[in-house]
């Protein structure tokens, strides 16, 4: 049994306290009065709310990961930031990804090792995000089939009906 906010009047009248707000949701649930059946959660578009909760994680440190590549970069040695200079994101998280630190002997090497793991790391995080994608794209249209538009939002939020 949900009970639904309290009186604004009541409220107001009787000052804003949790044991106030407590005793009025009692009183409440008691008298039947507001009370609502909360929702079963089994349906589809409670599916998609748990997938977009993953996905918008995901999203923000993907985010912070080109973040963190872009930084590493304004601090790199002269001749890693010479190679990774101008380079848009895609490109640089593919040339990061790919980069090989040898062994750990000087900071070139260290830097190396940071950026291939920021590189992979935002790699992993983008296939991981298509995969949400793909499955947000199959059950949105379940959960409001005339909402939206026939052109896949692949990287942005859906269209609020």
């Amino acid at each position: 049994m949900e009970v639904n906010r309290p009186n604004r009047q009541t409220r107001r009248r009787h000052g804003k306290s949790d044991p106030v707000d407590a005793e009025a949701a009692a009183r409440a649930a008691l008298a039947g009065a507001g009370v609502t059946r909360p929702k079963a959660a089994t349906a589809t578009v409670e599916m998609l709310r748990v997938l977009r909760v993953a996905r918008r994680s995901a999203m923000k440190a993907r985010t912070q990961a080109a973040n963190q590549l872009a930084g590493l970069l304004v601090t790199a040695p002269d001749q890693l930031r010479a190679q990774l200079r101008g380079l848009e994101v895609d490109q640089l998280v593919r040339v990061a990804a790919a980069l090989r630190p040898g062994e750990l002997t000087s900071p070139l090497a260290a830097t190396k090792l940071a950026l291939r793991a920021l590189g992979r790391r935002h790699q992993a995080l983008s296939a991981e995000l298509d995969r949400l994608d793909s499955q947000l794209a199959k059950l949105a249209p379940k959960a409001a089939p005339g909402c939206l538009p026939a052109v896949a939002w692949a990287r942005r939020p859906p269209p609020r009906c």
